[in-house]
């Protein structure tokens, strides 16, 4: 009898031990994965305030160092500004020349001996005149062009200074641990494996990693992508000119033409026969080419503006 009690005891006693070891080992592992635990949070925090100091350190440091590229900067558009004055000047100069030697053709068109205002000296002035309106509008493209490159030339200069303050930037953003990858600070099984809160602590964590890449991306991004800008302002102010030329040079030829057409209406009113109603309808269609001429260029600025709009976005999201 006592041999069968003993058995179902023996049992119950080894079931009591086991139960024991493992609320012993399971108390175990919950204190592990808490200081664990503690260990992770502690490590997030020194990481965020470590960026956090570097971020505002980053910041103190560009904003005394554009104030100090900014006076660089002011020096060459001061530079630029006298040197637009001085092109001005010439620009002046020339067209003063072109327009007293068309004065003197002219007189010497009214000074004739005999003093007759006949077809052939309303020829030649129609002539001297559409040769006077080509000269103005060539004098006028070349000065733009020299203010142009100019200006191209300036804004090269900026590029390349600005270019140098970039590069500083970037140098002390890298010192400061702000263009680093941050390994997640994942945790890792204890005892059978990872818990559930453990898992999504990873999930976030993975997470958070990308976020804080991101946000020191965007930090220094006008410091990365500053030179790429400026290069493609560059380019299209370039772009813009010729466009602006293009469309200057089709409305002067129109011109020509309205000149040509004005000087038949003069020879007319000096007895001169006309097809009036021909020639109003010449004058109809040059007003129209105009028209359509500067639609046509209008549209061509606004695709330009918002092809523009998307490949900016594109430079300062790379």
């Amino acid at each position: 009898m006592s041999r069968i009690l003993y058995l179902p005891l023996l049992a119950l006693a080894l079931a009591l031990l086991a139960d024991s070891a493992i609320a012993t080992e399971s108390k175990e592992l919950r204190t592990q994965r808490q200081v664990a635990q503690k260990e992770r949070q502690v490590q997030k925090n020194e990481r965020n305030s470590e960026i956090n100091e570097a971020t505002r350190a980053f910041r103190e440091y560009t904003r005394e160092l554009k104030v100090d590229y900014q006076e660089q900067v002011k020096e060459l558009d001061t530079d630029f500004e006298l040197r637009r004055v001085d092109l001005k000047a010439d620009h002046d100069v020339r067209i003063a020349g072109a327009e007293a030697e068309y004065q003197k053709k002219l007189s010497s068109l009214f000074m004739r001996p005999g003093g007759e205002f006949d077809e052939q000296a309303m020829e030649r002035m129609q002539a001297e005149g559409k040769a006077f309106a080509d000269e103005q509008f060539a004098l006028r493209r070349q000065s733009a062009e020299e203010f142009h490159r100019e200006r191209i030339v300036s804004e090269e200069r900026k590029n390349a200074l600005l270019t140098e303050a970039d590069q500083m930037a970037l140098d002390e953003a890298s010192s400061l641990g702000l263009t680093r990858k941050y390994p997640p600070i994942l945790a890792t099984p204890i005892g059978d494996g990872l818990t559930e809160q453990e898992q999504r602590w990873n999930t976030r964590e993975k997470k958070e990693v990308v976020k804080l890449e991101k946000r020191n991306r965007k930090t220094v991004g006008a410091f990365r992508n500053g030179g790429k800008l400026r290069k493609w302002e560059i380019e299209k102010l370039n772009e813009d000119f010729k466009l602006t030329w293009d469309e200057k040079a089709e409305l002067h030829a129109l011109d020509s033409q309205q000149l040509f057409y004005n000087a038949m209406f003069m020879q007319a009113a000096q007895g001169g026969k006309i097809d009036q109603q021909d020639f109003m309808a010449k004058l109809a269609e040059i007003n129209e080419q105009k028209k359509l001429i500067s639609i046509e260029y209008r549209k061509i600025r606004d695709q330009n503006r918002i092809k523009r709009r998307k490949e900016k976005k594109a430079i300062l999201a790379d």
